[in-house]
């Protein structure tokens, strides 16, 4: 398993090793859930294409996360922007009747603009709300999040795509960056996209209902979010 070197790393290795097993549980709960009539209310064409969508989003974490072990960051990112954009897609698809209609009977269907109808509907609520209640909303967005991976990745942030590559001022030949070659600058990118990757698979999570469903699971997320609650103090203080 892919274990930090940098400051802290025990922490930063235990709450990898929680978030995989976070994973596995919630991708058992989630394709439970939606393969199940009881508990989601979903004709049998929509329930095919949130089936694929939502594969698509844990078969992607998946080689995020046994890439990462490998040393192949470059690699591990793109699978989890791949990720990412799968959440989005569920997420339109499964907030809206129109958009599952127009997804399964239109080719020019645009994420993007599904997407940006869905925030403004979600804008409107907000208006309605008092401050406390808007406070309490996340501000995590997963098109920000995606945008930053393909930014990485596409060399388009050109000093921490290349500087994350260098040890010592030199670039490490293989496929990987080597054992007990990864930078720092690499490793601040790992911890950096494991939080992202925590938090976008919390939000994807949560579509789903867990109202006392799988006690596991509701454990799981409630350790891991304390693990990460320390994970965020320890680098923001």
């Amino acid at each position: 398993m892919f274990e930090f070197t940098i400051q802290n790393r025990e922490l930063l290795t235990s709450f990898m090793s929680m978030f995989s097993d976070y994973v596995n549980k919630s991708y058992k709960f989630t394709m439970h859930y939606i393969g199940n009539p009881l508990f989601s209310d979903f004709r049998d064409n929509e329930r095919l294409v949130l089936i694929a969508v939502n594969k698509s989003v844990y078969q992607n974490i998946y080689s995020y996360l046994r890439l990462n072990e490998r040393n192949m960051q470059y690699a591990a990112f793109a699978c989890l922007e791949n990720a990412i954009n799968a959440m989005r897609l569920y997420r339109v698809l499964y907030g809206s009747t129109k958009n599952m209609h127009d997804y399964i009977s239109t080719v020019n269907f645009s994420m993007e603009e599904a997407e940006r109808e869905l925030d403004e509907q979600y804008s409107k609520k907000t208006e309605e709300q008092t401050d406390d209640d808007v406070k309490e909303q996340e501000d995590f967005s997963l098109k920000a999040f995606s945008d930053s991976l393909r930014q990485f990745c596409t060399f388009r942030l050109k000093s921490p795509s290349i500087s994350s590559q260098l040890v010592n001022q030199n670039i490490y030949l293989g496929l990987g960056c080597g054992k007990d070659q990864v930078s720092d600058e690499l490793q601040h990118e790992v911890r950096k996209n494991l939080a992202g990757a925590y938090t976008s698979l919390s939000k994807h999570t949560k579509l789903f209902f867990n109202g006392g469903m799988d006690d596991d699971l509701e454990e799981l997320e409630a350790d891991l979010y304390a693990k990460f609650m320390e994970y965020v103090k320890t680098y923001l203080s």
